[in-house]
C-alpha cells in the first residue's frame, strides 16, 4: 500500500523564488513582505506537494554570536565566527527568525492545503558556521566534552526554533545538517545524531525529514535512528545501491542533480527525471526531489519541468509498480527461467514493453551493478542477473519499437582479432545500455578493419576494445593506429580485459583502462559528456 509521501514530488527549499521579485536577496532577508511575495509567485508556478520559505544557513548561528553578511546577489554567509557564544534568544524576539514565522503564517494562508516546510539546520552545521567548520571537526578529536556543550546550547536554540515555525503554520519538520557529512562514522551518532534526535523528539506528532549532504552510506542507519520519517539523500548517492538500508516506514527522498535542474535543457531535465523515476518509482517508499537545494538562479521553466514531469513518470510507472518490483527482484537474483513467466504475465496485464525494460529489466542490471562497484557482489552474481535480462528481454524484444532513427550508436565495443572472449564484453555491453548509453556490439574476433568501418560509417564517438589473450594485445595497438592513421584523432579508445592494464594503455596512447565494467562506464560517460559539452 501506497504511504502519504509516495506521490510527493518537489525541490528543496525555495532559493530561485528571489527570482520572482526586483529585491536581491539582502532585501528578501530582512523583509517579511518581499519574502511573502517571493515565495507566494515562485509557488503559484512550482505546483510543489511540499513547500519552503526562503530559508539559509546561518540564521541560527547568528542568534548566538556569528557575524553575517549581507548582498544583493548572493545568499547570506558568516563574515566572522563569533567571539562568544551568546545566551540564546526565544525565536519571536530575533527578527529574521520573527520574519520567517510572518511567512510561514502567510504561506499557510494562501496554499491551505498544501504542506510546509519548518526548515531548521541541525545542531553540527550551526557549530561550524558559529565558530568555523575546521574548527569544531579539529574540536571532534582534540575536545570532546567541550564541543558537545557547545552542541546541547545550539540544540536547546533550534528546538525552540522548531517549535516557533511549527506553531506559525508549518506542518513538516525539515532538518539539514550538510556539515555532519564530513564527520567520521563512528562519531556520527555522538555529535549529530543525538542532537538530531533531540530536535526531532520535540515535535512527535508531526512528519519528520533529515538531509545530510554527501554520501551517507556509512550512517543510513543512524540517520534513521534519529527518529526521521524520511531521509533526503544526496545527489552523489545511488539510491539502488541503498534502497536495501531503508524499512518501508522511513521515505527514501531525492535525488536529481540541482547541477541538471540549474544548468541542463529542459530535455535532460525531464530525461534526467524520467531516469530516476525508472530507477527509484516502483517503490512505495520513494518521494521524488532534488539532491540538495536549487541554487538561486535557477531557471524556474526548468523547475517547473521537473516538478510536472516527476508527476507524469509517476503516474505512468504507479500504474504497474507491482509487477515491475516482482521483476525487478527476480532478475536480480538470477531467477532466469522465472523472468519470461513475468514478463508474459505482465503484457497480459497491458504494461507497456519499454517501462517492462527501463523500469524491470534494466533497473535490476543498474543495481547490480551498483553494487558491484560498492563490493556488495561480485562476478558470479552478475552474470546470473546478465542471463535473467537476456530471458526477459528476449521475451520483450518482438514488443519493443526499433529505436528511431535519432537514437543513433554512441559506443562501439568489440573483443579484438584473434579473441573469442566474451564474457567482459558483454558485461561492459549491459551495463552501458542500462544507462541509456547506445553500442553497437561488435561481438569477438573484431578487426582493425571492421572497428574503422564502424567509425566511419555510424559516427560512433567512443570505442571500447577487449582483449583477454596476452597475443591479441598487439592487436590493441592496430585498431588505434588505423583509426588515427584514418583521421579519426577525436574519437575516444579505451581498453580493457585481462591481458590489458594502464600501462599498456599509456604506451599504445588509448584515452584510458577500465579495469572492469563498471571502470568503463565511467570512462564512457565522461567522453560522451566531453563530446556533448565541448570547450
Amino acid at each position: 500500500m501506497k504511504n502519504r509521501f509516495h506521490d510527493w514530488v518537489f525541490p528543496i527549499n525555495a532559493l530561485p523564488s528571489a527570482q520572482c521579485v526586483s529585491e536581491g536577496i539582502d532585501r528578501i532577508s530582512w523583509d517579511a513582505a518581499i519574502k511573502s511575495e517571493a515565495v507566494l509567485r515562485y509557488y503559484e508556478r512550482i505546483d510543489a506537494d511540499l513547500l519552503f520559505f526562503f530559508g539559509d544557513v546561518t540564521i541560527q548561528a547568528e542568534v548566538l554570536g556569528a557575524r553575517v553578511s549581507y548582498c544583493p546577489d548572493a545568499m547570506p554567509s558568516v563574515a566572522e565566527p563569533a567571539r562568544c557564544i551568546a545566551s540564546p534568544k526565544r525565536p519571536n524576539d530575533v527578527e529574521r527568525m520573527r520574519i520567517n514565522g510572518e511567512v510561514v503564517r502567510y504561506m499557510n494562508r494562501v496554499f491551505p492545503h498544501k504542506h510546509i516546510a519548518a526548515l531548521t539546520h541541525g545542531p553540527f552545521t550551526v557549530a561550524g558556521q558559529l565558530i568555523g567548520e575546521k574548527e569544531i571537526l579539529r574540536g571532534v578529536i582534540a575536545r570532546p566534552e567541550e564541543i558537545r556543550d557547545l552542541l546541547v546550547r545550539i540544540t536547546c536554540s533550534a528546538q525552540e526554533y522548531s517549535r516557533y515555525l511549527l506553531d506559525s503554520g508549518a506542518n513538516l519538520l525539515w532538518i539539514s545538517d550538510p556539515l555532519a557529512s564530513l564527520l567520521p562514522p563512528d562519531d556520527f551518532e555522538r555529535f549529530a545524531g543525538e542532537f538530531l534526535r533531540a530536535v526531532f523528539d520535540t515535535s512527535p506528532s508531526v512528519a519528520k525529514f533529515l538531509h545530510v549532504c554527501g554520501d551517507t552510506t556509512p550512517v543510513i542507519d543512524q540517520m534513521i535512528a534519529t527518529g526521521a520519517d524520511g531521509i533526503s539523500l544526496d545527489q552523489c548517492m545511488n539510491l539502488l545501491v541503498v534502497e536495501d538500508l531503508f524499512p518501508e516506514s522511513v521515505q527514501i527522498i531525492g535525488n536529481v542533480d540541482p547541477e541538471i535542474v540549474e544548468m541542463g535543457s529542459s530535455q535532460r531535465v525531464t530525461a534526467a527525471v524520467k531516469d530516476l523515476v525508472e530507477t527509484a518509482g516502483v517503490r512505495t517508499n520513494f518521494t521524488l526531489s532534488t539532491g540538495c537545494a536549487l541554487p538561486p538562479a535557477t531557471p524556474i521553466e526548468n523547475i517547473v519541468d521537473f516538478v510536472e514531469s516527476g508527476r507524469r513518470c509517476l503516474t505512468e510507472i504507479g500504474f504497474h509498480a507491482g509487477v515491475l518490483r516482482m521483476l525487478g527482484e527476480e532478475v536480480h537474483t538470477g531467477q532466469e527461467k522465472r523472468v519470461p513467466e513475468l514478463v508474459d504475465h505482465a503484457l497480459q496485464k497491458g504494461a507497456d514493453p519499454l517501462i517492462l525494460v527501463n523500469a524491470g529489466l534494466m533497473r535490476a542490471v543498474r543495481k547490480a551493478s551498483g553494487r558491484y562497484e560498492s563490493k556488495l557482489c561480485y562476478l558470479p552474481e552478475m552474470l546470473m542477473v546478465t542471463d535473467a535480462f537476456y530471458s526477459g528481454f528476449k521475451a520483450l524484444e518482438t514488443c519493443v519499437a526499433a529505436p528511431k532513427e535519432s537514437s543513433s550508436p554512441q559506443v562501439a565495443l568489440g573483443t579484438v582479432r584473434g579473441d573469442f572472449h566474451e564474457i567482459g564484453k558483454d558485461l561492459v555491453r549491459i551495463i552501458l545500455e542500462s544507462h541509456n548509453i547506445n553500442v553497437v556490439d561488435m561481438g569477438v574476433d573484431v578487426s582493425a578493419e571492421q572497428f574503422l568501418e564502424v567509425v566511419a560509417s555510424q559516427q560512433v564517438s567512443v570505442v571500447c576494445l577487449s582483449a583477454f589473450i596476452t597475443s591479441a594485445r598487439r592487436q590493441l595497438a592496430e585498431v588505434i593506429e588505423q583509426l588515427r592513421s584514418s583521421g579519426f584523432e577525436d574519437v575516444s579508445v579505451f581498453i580493457g580485459g585481462a591481458a590489458a592494464n594502464q600501462h599498456i594503455a599509456t604506451d599504445i596512447r588509448a584515452q584510458g583502462y577500465g579495469r572492469d565494467a563498471i571502470a568503463a562506464l565511467r570512462l564512457v560517460q565522461k567522453a560522451l559528456l566531453r563530446s556533448a559539452y565541448p570547450r
